[in-house]
């Protein structure tokens, strides 16, 4: 009896937080929803010229997709290293802390550094082309360890029937274990882009105006983002509170989209690849 008490009261403990969490939540979206009165449809396909959103909208999902064009590619391609070709030692602890530390790195340090680097060192000035590769260095660390994950979850069994059957190393991986890997990589790099859809500091500098006359037709021309726009409407504009509530409601709808896409997907390929249900 005492036993089931014990494990009550820690129940009780760890509820706390959750309850918490919840209510914080609660909280916050009770904030946004004073904000739905502002948004209507019009204002989705409305130019900001006329005080809609289209172009802040479609610019944060130009800065999403590139960012996830870049980050992609070399996040699973360092996986891949850390996963089957790194050997254990100095360098490879090197490399995994180095990707720890990129993930702490404050984002108006990673604004800067794309600001120095990106558009003054390269030329490339304040563009959507800056706002990708400074947006994609905040998702590489989510993107590399959630493509590790999955990599590693592949059952070992299928690395050894690939070789047993003449492939070679790389074959196999690219054939067999990528393949197998695919939706949690998807997966990680949906996770990665809802990381940094709300992200001000970072394109503070590198991409975006408050604002343009249409979309930028080229990656080299500057863009308008909900996040940027939010942070002028608060700061310098003194805009009214349930306008703001509007553009933050719908950043969190965009937010929330690809959160939700993520844990479907995710529990969509656990149900058909028996290997994760196992594992997961």
């Amino acid at each position: 009896m005492s036993g089931q008490t014990g494990e009550k009261v820690i129940f009780a403990i760890l509820g706390v937080p959750m309850l918490i969490c919840i209510l914080i939540f609660l909280w916050i979206l009770s904030l946004l929803l004073t904000g739905i009165g502002t948004v209507r449809w019009e204002l989705f396909t409305m130019s900001a010229l006329r005080g809609g959103m289209l172009e802040m909208i479609v610019g944060t999902i130009y800065l999403l997709l590139g960012a996830a064009a870049v980050a992609g590619p070399i996040g699973v391609l360092a996986a891949i290293y850390l996963v089957e070709y790194a050997p254990s030692g100095g360098l490879t602890r090197i490399i995994d802390q180095a990707i720890n530390n990129l993930a702490g790195v404050p984002s108006i340090v990673i604004g800067l550094f794309g600001y120095t680097f990106f558009c003054r060192h390269l030329g490339l000035g304040v563009s959507l082309a800056a706002g990708w590769l400074t947006l994609a260095l905040m998702m590489l660390p989510i993107v590399i360890r959630g493509s590790e994950e999955a990599l590693r979850m592949v059952p070992a069994s299928f690395r050894e029937a690939a070789l047993a059957l003449g492939a070679t190393r790389w074959k196999a991986i690219s054939s067999t274990i990528l393949p197998a890997a695919a939706p949690g990589v998807v997966t990680s790099v949906i996770l990665g882009m809802a990381r940094v859809a709300g992200e001000t500091a970072a394109i503070l500098f590198t991409s975006c105006v408050l604002i343009t006359r249409g979309l930028p037709k080229t990656p080299f021309e500057p863009v308008m983002a909900l996040s940027y726009n939010l942070f002028v409407q608060i700061v310098a504009l003194g805009a009214p509170a349930q306008r703001v509530f509007g553009i933050t409601l719908v950043l969190f709808m965009i937010v929330t989209s690809l959160s939700l896409s993520a844990i479907l997907l995710r529990s969509y390929y656990r149900l058909r690849q028996p290997w994760l249900r196992m594992k997961g």
